[in-house]
């Protein structure tokens, strides 16, 4: 379907402004069909997975709609599964009512102190939005009500039946008067959906984003979980090891492309930008360098990258995951054209982007694979074996170094003896990693501890279940220590490259002088046994042995990076930079 940019649709003028502040351009599949009929009053079912954009497709008529003279009542309510979906969708709508004075949101959910929240509502909150379980607790109290609502929203309805919520649901849509408009968004339709729908929407308009499936075979697909505010430092350290000649990197709004051109450019990248806002003149200039190497990676939106045919970009970086489905397929086919193989690698942040990437996954049916960070470890290996080609080269070429003789000569006057003088150079060249990359090595998330640290209160969390539970865990001792450059990371990439077992299998890690321990599920021993014979770790051959069997609650302890190693690691020299 042709979607529509944000300044076609007819909304108001405070709004299209808050959206371009934003730097959004082009509304996404459901945006484009949804706000129009919401806009219009009609009831509508949104049969759309995540990672569309639905947060804009309900927030922004739900903004329309709220009569700001009246401060005192809920006008929008909207209900989410989780905490994390609830303030969430807060945060965006507050940002879509920028310019839009009075409009007032307020998120009510679980795991916070409720006095809190009902102080906000008192004070006045035209838009609610919250966890059924706590709304039903705010009702309960006399707190919350819902007498003046004009419209509801029920995101990710199918989630919030599956988590056991169908009662405070419909407890919830029939304290809310009849003549309210009520809008639905749900994955699936399932029967408990369908019943719903029949008994509480009114002529809904049904509104279902079909995609059809596609499959990228020749682009290895991975992701990174990234903590956090650290996406810039870790987009680094994956350029300076995969080293890729070309490479585009894919952020979703304006803003976010010249915030990152500046970053990249600060610290040394070639980088250029490209976003819907700049001149033609302007376009032309930054694909001509990057077709011609002045500038060897290309920040765009989804929008500015339409028409860019270049042939060999080695690698597609999605530094935003993308707002619909289409948008992944489109970005990740910049690479590995004219038959030629690619890469593709997603930053994931929270639980909630966790959950995309999955779909993501099914979407294009192939495994997006878990990929570790790369570390400054795997960059100073990287500039290592790169500075020992080079110095090959020349020994071998027999290239003329009498010249440098007296510099040699000067410095064994001083005791120095020949290989002093050598290690001092290789210093220089090489430099201090640990200095000179603003990415340390603490990037890793524990599983277990976000897991916990994101569940609702009072209810189960998201089907799968904890996935801190390994069942019985065996522990297996291997010989390399700190004395030999070990660390956590190492120890994890050395498990899963000679394994290829996923990083989330690992436990506890425990690293002494001479030697470490790793923990792995009991049903997984063997394959560590027969793979992790005469494994090299940082240039050293090492063997591992199982020692005990434990609980996984005890296999818990200790610092654990949770992904696997890097992929597609080169050795041939680091990131190039000016």
């Amino acid at each position: 379907m042709e979607k529509k940019l944000f300044t076609e649709l007819e909304i108001s003028k405070e709004v299209k402004k808050a959206v371009s502040d934003l730097g959004f351009e082009e509304a996404t599949a459901i945006q484009t069909l949804t706000i129009p009929l919401i806009m219009a009053g009609r009831d509508v079912i949104g049969h759309s997975q995540t990672g569309t954009g639905k947060t804009a497709a309900f927030g922004i008529p739900a903004v329309e709609l709220v009569d700001v003279k009246d401060k005192k009542n809920v006008q929008v309510l909207i209900v989410c599964p989780t905490r994390e979906l609830a303030v969430q969708a807060c945060e965006e709508i507050r940002k879509f009512a920028k310019y839009k004075e009075g409009v007032n949101t307020v998120p009510v959910y679980g795991g916070q102190p409720i006095d809190r929240q009902i102080k906000s509502l008192k004070y006045g909150g035209n838009i609610v939005v919250g966890t059924p379980g706590r709304l039903m607790d705010l009702m309960r109290r006399k707190i919350l009500k819902l007498g003046a609502v004009k419209m509801i929203v029920l995101d990710e309805a199918d989630e919030m039946l599956n988590m056991g919520f169908k009662e405070d649901v419909e407890t919830i849509l029939t304290e809310i008067p009849e003549n309210r408009q009520t809008i639905l968004f749900s994955a699936t339709m399932s029967k408990e959906i369908m019943k719903i729908t029949k008994q509480f929407l009114t002529d809904p308009e049904l509104v279902q984003i079909s995609h059809q499936q596609l499959s990228v075979p020749t682009i290895e697909q991975y992701y990174f979980e990234v903590p956090r505010g650290r996406k810039v430092d870790a987009l680094c350290n994956a350029l300076d090891v995969y080293d890729p000649g070309k490479a585009i990197v894919f952020c979703n709004t304006k803003k976010q492309v010249e915030e990152l051109q500046s970053e990249l450019q600060a610290r040394g990248y070639m980088a250029g930008g490209l976003h819907g806002d700049m001149r033609q003149a302007s376009r032309d200039q930054m694909l001509r360098s990057f077709k011609t190497g002045k500038n060897d990676i290309l920040i765009a939106t989804d929008v500015a990258a339409r028409g860019i045919d270049v042939e060999d970009v080695d690698i597609v970086f999605n530094f935003d995951l993308p707002q619909d489905e289409e948008y992944y397929i489109h970005r990740i086919g910049r690479t590995a054209r004219a038959g030629k193989s690619g890469k593709a690698y997603t930053f994931v942040a929270g639980r909630n982007q966790l959950r995309d990437i999955n779909q993501l996954s099914k979407y294009v049916g192939k495994k997006i694979q878990l990929q570790a960070i790369p570390s400054n470890a795997d960059i100073h290996e990287v500039r290592q074996n790169n500075l020992i080609k080079e110095i090959s080269a020349i020994l071998e070429k027999g290239t003329d170094t009498k010249k440098y003789m007296a510099i040699i000569e000067e410095l064994t006057k001083e005791d120095y003896t020949s290989l002093d003088v050598a290690l001092a150079l290789i210093k220089i060249h090489l430099k201090d990693i640990e200095n000179n990359n603003r990415l340390s090595d603490d990037l890793h998330i524990s599983y277990e501890s976000a897991t916990r640290d994101n569940r609702d209160s009072g209810r189960r969390s998201e089907r799968g279940g904890d996935r801190s539970d390994r069942g019985k865990m065996v522990s297996f001792k291997i010989d390399i220590g700190k004395t030999n450059g070990a660390a956590a990371n190492i120890i994890l990439s050395a498990v899963t490259r000679a394994t290829g077992l996923p990083g989330t299998l690992v436990g506890r890690i425990e690293i002494n002088d001479s030697y470490s321990y790793f923990d792995i599920p009991e049903s997984e021993a063997g394959i560590v046994t027969e793979k992790m014979k005469n494994l090299k770790v940082r240039n050293i051959v090492t063997n591992s042995e199982m020692v005990s069997s434990k609980t996984s609650k005890d296999s818990n302890r200790g610092r654990r990076p949770s992904s696997s190693r890097p992929s597609g690691a080169k050795s041939s020299g680091p990131r190039r930079r000016r």
